[in-house]
């Protein structure tokens, strides 16, 4: 009698959280490359270097989104933007602060930043007129809340990793030499695509 040998029951390959937790630690490296870069190779009054930077960040908070289950928002500020995180418990937005995003970031006075919301559903939404992340009605009213101070994202970065769709430009303010602009581009799957540098 032959004895037929036992196939090897092992699987070789990676889990989804391993490949996961590699794109998270890849994230939190290039963000640490790109602000411990040399001042003579970035300068905050540089377009390219701005985009870049931003697109480091929003990526980082994607990764974190879809690993941490959390929902992120991000706000556009008259010349500034920043990452929140929706918090259950008070019902509100509120400020991400860590080591990777450092609250505000504001931007050099001869830079601004303009942004449009994308897609079939999103133009037909005024951006300064957004619908909250929670209708109000469902809002719950918590004692000794009203100190927090609620942000109004304008773009949404979710834990099932959508996008709210949109673009945002960087350009030279019209107190630079050399005027310049570049556009960052994020669909809803959350592909980050930068356009080529234009001089004007």
């Amino acid at each position: 009698m032959f004895k037929i040998p036992l196939k090897n029951h092992y699987q070789y390959g990676f889990t989804l959280l391993e490949i996961m937790l590699v794109l998270l630690l890849m994230g939190m490296i290039s963000v640490g490359v790109v602000m411990t870069l040399p001042d003579n190779l970035t300068s905050e009054e540089n377009v390219d270097w701005q985009a870049q930077r931003f697109s480091t960040l929003l990526q980082f908070a994607e990764d974190e989104a879809l690993i941490s289950g959390i929902e992120l928002g991000l706000v556009f500020e008259k010349n500034g933007y920043q990452f929140a995180f929706y918090d259950y418990k008070s019902k509100k937005w509120l400020p991400v602060v860590s080591k990777q995003i450092e609250g505000l970031v504001e931007l050099p006075e001869s830079l601004k930043i303009e942004y449009v919301l994308s897609g079939s559903v999103w133009d037909e939404i005024v951006t300064d007129e957004q619908d909250d992340f929670i209708d109000d009605d469902y809002l719950v009213d918590i004692e000794g809340d009203d100190k927090i101070l609620s942000l109004t994202p304008q773009v949404y970065v979710m834990s099932s990793g959508e996008v709210t769709p949109f673009s945002l430009e960087f350009s030279a303010g019209e107190s630079s030499s050399e005027a310049q602009s570049i556009t960052v581009s994020v669909s809803m799957n959350g592909a980050i695509s930068l356009s080529e540098l234009e001089k004007q």
